[in-house]
């Protein structure tokens, strides 16, 4: 989706387009992913009172562009949900803790299956790959 129409979209739901809502999307929207407050206010632009960025992060949960969930040392992450940028995964490294964003989506069949076998619904997919990076992997 193109920048131009999550702006219009977010808009017409009723959400209030501020500085710091249009800073946070276009982070979100350029591939930010997993990211607590913290890791938002180093990626901002602007120094924000972290209250604000609170309260900014809960309207866009609201309105259906971000999601939440615990990451693994209990810390809120916040990522994009998938109508607005596609379903995808991510590999951690082991040594180092980075990140990194993969692009590709499980096969159709493989969540067919999911869903038959565990009769669930997807609606959403995310996966975690873990191992070395390049850096790493020969450390």
């Amino acid at each position: 989706m193109k920048r131009e129409d999550v702006y219009n979209f977010l808009r017409q739901s009723g959400l209030r387009m501020t500085k710091l809502k249009i800073e946070i999307i276009d982070l979100f929207l350029e591939g930010a992913c997993g990211l607590s407050v913290k890791e938002i206010l180093t990626g901002l632009g602007s120094t924000p009172d972290t209250s604000t960025v609170y309260r900014a992060m809960n309207s866009l949960v609201l309105k259906g562009f971000l999601r939440h969930s615990v990451g693994p040392e209990g810390v809120v992450q916040y990522r994009c949900t998938s109508a607005f940028y596609p379903d995808h995964g991510h590999f951690n490294c082991v040594t180092c803790g980075g990140t990194i964003a993969v692009k590709r989506k499980l096969p159709d069949d493989f969540l067919h299956a999911i869903q038959k076998e565990y009769g669930v619904s997807v609606k959403s997919v995310g996966f975690l790959l873990e191992g070395k990076c390049l850096k790493c992997k020969n450390l």
